[in-house]
C-alpha cells in the first residue's frame, strides 16, 4: 500500500501544473474572477496579472490556492513575451484564461486625449489578443477562456465611441476564435455585461468629457457578473450577457437600425 501511494504521488508530481491566468486581477472583475476560480479549485496555481504588484499581492493574500503575482503592462510587447517565457519555463498547462484587463473613457473625439484613445485600443484589443495567443499553446481539452467584452459591443455609443468599438472587436474576435477552436475541447465565452460596480466609472470620468454619461443605471455587483460568466462558459455558451438589460441590448443591436439605437442612447446618457 505504501508503495502504491508513493507511486501515485510521484505520478501526480510528474503531471504539468494546472494554472489559471487572470489579467486585470488587481481589482474589479479580475479580482472577483480570481476569488471565484479559487473557490472552484480549478487550478493548482493562479497567476494574477496587472501592473500594480502590491495590489496583486493583496489579492493573492485572500486566496487559498497558491497565487503568483505577475506585474506586467499588457500594452508592452516585451511584458507579454516575458509571460510566455514564464509559462515555457514552468512547464504548465493553462486550464483557465480570463482576460479582464481593460478600461474606458467617457467623452467625444474632442475631449478624450489621443493618449487615452491609443491606450484603450492597445489594452482592450491588442493586449487581449496577445495574451490569448501566448496562452493557447499551453491549453488543451477542457481548458476555458473568458474574454471580458461589454454590452457596449452590441451597439455604437457616441461619447464612448472608442471604448464601445474596442469591445465590439473583443466580441467579434472571441466568436471567431471559438469557431477556430471547435473540436479542441477549449471553451471560449465573451462576457458582455452592462455597468458593473467596479473602479470603471472613476477612470471613465477622468477626462474633459467625463460627465457626458450622467448615471450608470442598473449597475451590477462583480460577484453576480462573474458567477454568470463562469456558468455560461461551463454551459459552452458563446456570449454571457449576465443580465436581462444586456440581453435586451443584444437583441436591440440585432433588429433595430444603429441610427435609432444611437439616438436612444443619446437621450439615456443625459438622464
Amino acid at each position: 500500500m505504501d508503495s502504491k501511494r508513493s507511486h501515485d504521488t510521484e505520478t501526480a508530481s510528474a503531471l504539468p501544473k494546472r494554472v489559471a491566468i487572470i489579467t486585470g486581477a488587481s481589482s474589479g472583475l479580475g479580482e472577483e474572477f480570481a476569488i471565484q476560480i479559487d473557490s472552484m479549485q480549478a487550478a493548482d496555481e493562479l497567476w494574477l496579472v496587472a501592473r500594480n504588484e502590491s495590489a496583486l499581492q493583496a489579492v493573492a493574500a485572500k486566496l487559498t490556492t497558491p497565487a503568483r503575482p505577475v506585474a506586467a503592462d499588457l500594452t508592452v510587447r516585451d511584458d507579454i513575451a516575458r509571460i510566455g517565457k514564464l509559462l515555457d519555463d514552468a512547464s504548465v498547462k493553462v486550464t483557465f484564461l480570463v482576460n479582464a484587463a481593460g478600461f474606458g473613457k467617457f467623452g467625444d473625439w474632442q475631449t478624450i486625449s489621443d493618449e487615452a484613445v491609443d491606450s484603450m485600443i492597445d489594452l482592450n484589443c491588442r493586449g487581449l489578443v496577445d495574451m490569448t495567443h501566448t496562452c493557447l499553446p499551453f491549453m488543451e481539452d477542457g481548458a476555458r477562456i473568458i474574454q471580458v467584452a461589454s454590452a457596449a459591443a452590441f451597439v455604437p455609443l457616441p461619447h464612448m465611441n472608442v471604448y464601445a468599438a474596442s469591445k465590439a472587436f473583443v466580441l467579434r474576435y472571441t466568436r471567431a476564435l471559438r469557431w477556430e477552436l471547435h473540436g479542441t475541447g477549449i471553451t471560449v465565452t465573451a462576457l458582455c455585461p452592462t455597468w458593473v460596480k467596479t473602479g470603471f466609472e472613476k477612470v471613465a470620468r477622468a477626462s474633459k468629457g467625463g460627465h457626458d454619461v450622467h448615471h450608470l443605471f442598473g449597475a451590477q455587483t462583480p460577484a453576480h457578473v462573474v458567477r454568470a460568466a463562469l456558468a455560461a462558459n461551463k454551459a459552452h455558451l458563446a456570449v454571457s450577457c449576465a443580465s436581462l438589460q444586456s440581453a435586451a441590448l443584444r437583441l436591440i443591436g440585432k433588429v433595430i437600425p444603429n441610427c435609432i439605437t444611437m439616438a436612444g442612447w443619446n437621450i439615456i446618457r443625459r438622464l
